[in-house]
């Protein structure tokens, strides 16, 4: 089955369900309602941008603050451009025509999130996937793979998606080679808990582009904002590219930059860290006890991939989780939505800002079923 026909299968059971009681995806990207109760109680904005006028910029009283709070130096700051748009999908976009205009062949490094592929197959981008590292990326990332591939450009999304795996040495020490050998890379960081963006690694770099959306990472959809940085370099082709296809700001995302450069902003994220970490924890204790299932300890934010080592057949899943559904009110997507090539072995993603008991109930029915029809 393809992802598409695993998607549409799940999705066709779930809607003829009773809508009263719905079961819950454990793989949602949205957050619980424990969670958002948590942080509706806590988060605070200032309601202080302008509800009537075009705005295509943040006001710079806050530009700089905005440049440090995602760790570009003052020197950084005055070398780089930043576009910003509604969301982080229309950054995808934007820098897809902008490799599309420069001719770029792009090397995507998956799992990547699900549009990049879409946007430069109807752009019309030639491309090339690695699929050969996945969460396993800080140790066996060669780099000679890519330099040696006729690939002009290259994606990278970090956190690795869907498992919240963050870039080491190995693997920045291999985008560094790729840029002082002239080739431009994108790092898509829109889901990097702030504190730990690459920014603080690589700085500005003339072929080097950012995409950032700090609200992403803390479940805070609603006041997202999106950043493209880029060298100066760049300026004319990114701001007209943003100009055209991202036009002027919304509310929510002026609220959401405004934020960002708030203390409340820190205190949103220190709720948002200490609760994925407790359930994390939760969620290893009880994979240990399923000798077939791992989890990487790498993991760093609310999404993880759990790694199955016994076959499981897409088909003879779909129909699982379609019946868990109905009898245990529980269940999940496979990895292959989220980008993870079949080859690497059967995996699916746990989303850490549901509600404990969602997790730690539902995670116990899905590997349950695993252990009884997998071996």
């Amino acid at each position: 089955m393809t992802d598409y026909e695993i998607e549409m299968e799940l999705e066709a059971a779930l809607e003829a369900l009773p809508k009263e009681n719905p079961p819950v995806n454990l793989s949602d990207w949205n957050s619980g309602s424990d969670y958002k109760e948590k942080l509706a109680s806590v988060v605070k904005l200032g309601k202080k941008s302008d509800l009537f006028d075009y705005q295509y910029f943040f006001p710079d009283c806050i530009k700089k603050d905005l440049a440090h709070k995602l760790g570009f130096s003052d020197e950084a700051y005055e070398n780089s451009f930043f576009a910003p748009v509604s969301q982080s999908t229309l950054s995808i976009v934007t820098l897809a025509i902008f490799l599309k205009k420069h001719n770029q062949k792009v090397g995507i490094v998956e799992p990547v999130y699900f549009s990049v592929q879409s946007c430069v197959d109807d752009i019309g981008i030639p491309y090339r996937l690695f699929s050969d590292y996945m969460e396993n990326i800080n140790s066996t990332f060669d780099v000679e793979e890519l330099l040696q591939s006729d690939c002009t450009a290259f994606w990278f999304t970090s956190p690795v998606n869907s498992c919240s795996i963050y870039f080491k040495e190995r693997v920045t020490k291999g985008i560094q080679k790729l840029l002082d050998a002239g080739k431009i890379v994108i790092l898509d960081e829109s889901l990097c808990v702030n504190g730990y963006e690459l920014s603080r690694v690589f700085g500005v770099q003339e072929n080097l582009l950012y995409i950032y959306s700090p609200h992403k990472a803390l479940g805070l959809q609603g006041i997202k904002f999106s950043y493209v940085v880029c060298h100066t370099k760049y300026y004319d082709d990114i701001n007209n590219l943003e100009d055209i296809y991202g036009g002027s700001l919304c509310y929510s995302c002026q609220e959401g930059a405004r934020h960002f450069v708030s203390k409340n902003f820190d205190d949103c994220r220190d709720v948002y860290t200490a609760f994925w970490q407790d359930n994390f924890l939760k969620v290893k204790n009880i994979v240990k006890n399923y000798d077939f299932a791992r989890i990487s300890p790498e993991t760093f934010g609310h999404y993880a991939m759990i790694f199955i080592r016994c076959a499981v057949d897409d088909a003879s899943f779909v129909e699982a989780m379609k019946r868990l559904m109905k009898e245990k009110g529980y269940f999940v997507y496979p990895g292959i939505l989220q980008g993870f090539a079949p080859p690497k072995g059967f995996c699916f993603r746990i989303n850490m800002l549901l509600n404990t008991n969602d997790i730690e109930n539902g995670l116990r029915v899905v590997l349950d079923y695993i252990k009884d029809t997998g071996k």
